[in-house]
């Protein structure tokens, strides 16, 4: 997110004084990590040489258990890892004395790239997409639910009813609506907008697009910053894709395009064709289609985030795509020129942006190398009801069965990152089905 090295790293931390540095990542199961580390011991030893950390967390679930499948279980001897970090993503956090922060890749102790790290697995996309000679752009969309309380009873909301966008009632809670834009500037991320969203509590934020592996990590840093200012107001900050029943679900629509790295030139926009659509990106938009089932394990990788996944809430249902139309899967915003992309709208708020975006990238970068037949836009219909149109998935093992089967992202992602992370979920959903819910209570217990 920003340009230094590690000698501007060592003058920041003398100049503000730092006493701690966290060094973070996000796992393959959405969980950011951290290890506080002392100044004068990063600038010593961490900075250059890293600092190891355990192979086992990499086969924890969301709830902490080991999955054996999801690495190479006690016969591995689950040995130590290296986080390296990158200083480009050093950062001071303004909201925390004397601290900063920095993001780390994982690697053996030989010095290999660690395969299951989704922020080098992205990188590695990336690096695909370098080759055919293009550049990314590109950010998330963020909503959230921000609350009172998180208890047996429910949730109180830290605004009430349905109006998105009021100002009267961004009124009420300006103060977070502050913390939710100017702190972010001091840690490289400009917001663009931020207000209340449709559902008691909920917010969207929308931020300044990055190059590169940037723009997953600008929205790994706003979601776990967001986090822990709200937890300092003594609110929860959630990400879950549908915290209330019957209410709006939080997305995380991703606005991305590519330039040409050549000339510098947007590749998805050709002044020539009647709808400003460029060749690369009408193919770029039919891969993305093409594999859309097996994205939508990493944009929604939840057994939560299929609950906003229904027709007719704005959350893509089916396999479609238009210009300007938000029930489609892919919306093409009316931007030509330079600003020429397309927006995403799969996604939950509780994707891994690093496994998101490198699943969507892969997929356009197919869509292109194979010049993949874009089908015909929805155009004056309801997009939830199109003839036809294959079906998302509806749950978790939906998606995950997709996953599996999808050869193409298996080549271009790696085959362990895919076959961790269906294990780690797998087990979530075993978890999940040995639950006895409330509804489950307040619904057979007296009838039957």
């Amino acid at each position: 997110m920003n340009s230094m090295t590690a000698e501007d790293v060592r003058r920041v931390i003398q100049n503000e004084g730092i006493e701690v540095v966290r060094v973070v990542f996000n796992d393959v199961a959405n969980v950011a990590r951290a290890r506080n580390i002392p100044a004068d011991t990063f600038v010593q030893d961490v900075l250059e040489g890293g600092v190891q950390y355990p192979s086992a967390m990499f086969s924890v679930d969301t709830g902490g258990n080991f999955v054996l499948n999801a690495g190479a279980g006690f016969a591995g001897g689950y040995g130590s890892w290296l986080l390296k970090v990158d200083p480009a993503t050093f950062t001071v956090l303004p909201w925390a004395p004397k601290t900063a922060r920095i993001i780390a890749d994982v690697y053996t102790l030989d010095g290999e790239p660690v395969p299951v790290y989704p922020r080098g697995v992205l990188r590695h996309v990336l690096a695909e997409l370098e080759r055919d000679g293009y550049s990314t752009l590109g950010a998330a969309e963020l909503e959230f639910y921000v609350f009172r309380e998180l208890n047996p009873s429910g949730y109180t909301a830290t605004w009430t009813g349905l109006q998105c966008y009021s100002e009267v009632k961004q009124a009420e809670v300006d103060e977070l609506l502050w913390d939710m834009v100017v702190p972010m500037k001091a840690i490289g991320i400009q917001v663009e907008a931020a207000n209340t969203e449709y559902g008691p509590g909920q917010f969207e934020v929308s931020m300044k697009p990055f190059r590169g592996l940037a723009q997953a990590d600008a929205a790994f840093y706003y979601k776990t910053s967001i986090k822990e200012l709200m937890r300092k107001r003594g609110l929860l900050a959630t990400f879950m894709a549908k915290p209330l029943t019957g209410l709006s679900g939080s997305g995380a629509h991703f606005h991305h395009s590519l330039y040409d790295i050549a000339s510098g030139k947007n590749a998805f926009y050709d002044p020539a064709d009647e709808r400003g659509m460029s060749e690369t990106f009408k193919h770029f938009i039919a891969g993305q289609l093409a594999h859309s089932a097996a994205i939508c394990a990493f944009a929604n990788p939840s057994v939560n985030s299929y609950r906003r996944m229904r027709p007719y809430t704005f959350a893509p249902f089916n396999v479609t795509w238009g210009f300007e139309n938000r029930m489609c899967l892919i919306r093409v915003p009316h931007s030509r020129g330079q600003g020429t992309h397309l927006e995403n709208r799969m996604p939950g708020a509780d994707h891994n942006p690093y496994l998101m975006m490198a699943a969507m990238y892969a997929a356009g970068l197919d869509g292109i190398r194979k010049r993949t037949p874009l089908p015909e836009p929805v155009v004056g219909e309801d997009a939830y009801a199109v003839a036809g149109a294959p079906q998302l998935p509806v749950r978790l093992e939906d998606a995950l069965s997709a996953l599996q089967q999808d050869e193409v992202l298996r080549g271009y992602l790696g085959g362990g990152v895919i076959d961790a992370f269906v294990a780690l979920k797998m087990n979530e959903i075993t978890r999940f089905h040995n639950q006895v819910t409330a509804w489950e209570i307040q619904e057979y217990a007296e009838l039957f």
